[in-house]
C-alpha cells in the first residue's frame, strides 16, 4: 500500500510539473509575436532618431554656407562624405566642378556617380579639404550665397552615408 501511495504522489507531482512547464511554454509562444513587434518598433524609432540629424538636408534647398556647416557638423562620423556638383562655368575643368569631401579628415570617399546621385563600383576618390572650399581664390570655392539642392544618399544597408549637393 505504501508503494502505491508513493507511486501516486510521484506520478501526480510529475503531471503537475509537466502542466506548469507546458502552460509556461504556451504563454511564451503567445508572447513572442508581441516581443518581435516591440523590437521592430524600437529599431525603427532608433533609426528615425539617428536619421533626424540629417533632416535639414533631406531634399532641401541649402546655401553654400550650409555646405560648410554640414562639413563641420559631421566631422565625427566615420566614412561619411559630402558630394558637391557646382554649376558649369566656361573653361572650367570637370574635376573642379564635381568633387567629394570627407569631414572626418580621411582623404578618400567612396566612388560616386554624379549623374544618378548614387554610389558606384570603382576606386575611391580623393576628397577636398575645407580650406579649399572657403577661400575665394580656391579651385573648389563654394560661394556662401550659392544655392544647392541637397539629397541624402543611403548605402546598401539603408544607412545614410553621404549628402549630395547639386547646384540649382
Amino acid at each position: 500500500m505504501e508503494n502505491i501511495a508513493s507511486f501516486l504522489k510521484t506520478t501526480i507531482s510529475i503531471l503537475i510539473t509537466l502542466a506548469i512547464i507546458s502552460s509556461g511554454l504556451f504563454l511564451w509562444g503567445k508572447t513572442q509575436p508581441v516581443v518581435e513587434l516591440a523590437n521592430s518598433q524600437a529599431a525603427a524609432q532608433a533609426r528615425e532618431l539617428s536619421e533626424q540629424q540629417y533632416s535639414a538636408f533631406d531634399n532641401q534647398i541649402v546655401s553654400g554656407s550650409q555646405i560648410l556647416t554640414a562639413y563641420r557638423r559631421y566631422e565625427s562620423q566615420q566614412g561619411f562624405c559630402l558630394y558637391v556638383e557646382r554649376p558649369y562655368v566656361n573653361g572650367q575643368d570637370e574635376t573642379y566642378r564635381r568633387f567629394s569631401m570627407n569631414p572626418n579628415g580621411e582623404d578618400y570617399c567612396r566612388a560616386f556617380d554624379y549623374s544618378s546621385g548614387s554610389f558606384k563600383e570603382g576606386p575611391d576618390t580623393r576628397g577636398v579639404d575645407v580650406e579649399e572650399l572657403s577661400e575665394a581664390s580656391g579651385r573648389y570655392y563654394i560661394s556662401p550665397q550659392a544655392r544647392f539642392k541637397a539629397k541624402l544618399i543611403k548605402d546598401k544597408n539603408e544607412r545614410i552615408a553621404a549628402i549630395y549637393f547639386v547646384a540649382e
